[in-house]
């Protein structure tokens, strides 16, 4: 399913995108896991207090729902996802770091809803890889004008994007100034989808999205993956909010540190 042109292309530019290869089975399954997760029902409950349910930002983040709903877990075992990541990141085996539905609401003109540009290096700094992969599931169709995901092409080979943790930055322009004043030259491509696609992203590489200027929500689920050799390091500066409750939800290993081999925290999708 990915060949050696693919794999080039994903080293070049940090990013690529599938053909529909996804079944209607897997997307309804995840969408009913969804549906089950937002009336309160869970298969298991988290170690730890998330401290909200996610949805009361504009842009809402439903997180760690592979190990709350049987649904998700299943769906992402029964389908080709952690098999075409580890072919992309060039890795023997790939596990599950941390998942997340992303619900970007329909345009409102008193609220911004964008999704700020930032690398998810930026919120691991407590991961000794620099190969860790993200796949992007839209649930439905996702032309321009539902706000799709957008990459800087090529900008996981720029150091400074390590530390761009803007998630919830509304204001683009400035972040691009930031790089433009460096020297780098951001190249904006949105990656309209077609139920069933799958999009792939480097760790480094600068993503965002622009507003979803539908009349509904826009609902895609996100799994950043660690390859075989990811474990923790002891962060220089405070890990992101994704790293520190991966820390308080995994085993710790004999030397009293974070496992992230655990594989109750962080299951391993391939080889299965």
């Amino acid at each position: 399913m990915v060949g050696p042109e693919d794999i080039s292309h994903y080293r070049a530019h940090g990013w690529w995108l599938s053909p529909p290869i996804l079944s209607e089975d897997v997307l309804d399954t995840l969408a009913f896991g969804i549906e089950r997760y937002r009336i309160g029902e869970r298969d298991r409950h988290l170690a730890v207090d998330l401290g909200g349910d996610g949805e009361t930002e504009v842009v809402a983040q439903l997180d760690y729902l592979s190990l709350q709903i049987n649904e998700f877990l299943d769906a992402l075992l029964s389908c080709p996802v952690g098999e075409m990541a580890a072919a992309l990141a060039e890795t023997e085996s790939v596990r599950i770091f941390h998942d997340q539905v992303v619900i970007k609401p329909p345009f409102d003109p008193s609220r911004s809803a964008k999704v700020g540009w930032h690398s998810d290096r930026a919120y691991w700094s407590s991961c000794s890889s620099q190969s860790m992969i993200t796949a992007w599931i839209p649930l439905e169709d996702v032309p321009e004008e539902k706000g799709p995901l957008a990459v800087w092409d090529a900008s996981h080979t720029w150091p400074e994007t390590e530390t761009l943790h803007s998630f919830g930055d509304q204001d683009l322009r400035t972040i691009e100034a930031r790089f433009t004043d460096k020297g780098h030259a951001p190249q904006v491509r949105t990656l309209p989808m077609r139920r069933g696609q799958v999009s792939f992203h480097h760790c480094r590489l600068v993503h965002g999205g622009y507003p979803n200027k539908s009349s509904e929500d826009r609902i895609a689920y996100a799994i950043h993956m660690q390859d075989d050799a990811n474990h923790y390091v002891p962060p220089a500066a405070a890990s992101g909010r994704t790293g520190h409750i991966n820390d308080l939800l995994c085993r710790k290993t004999a030397d009293n540190k974070p496992d992230y081999a655990d594989p109750e925290t962080f299951p391993q999708l391939w080889p299965i």
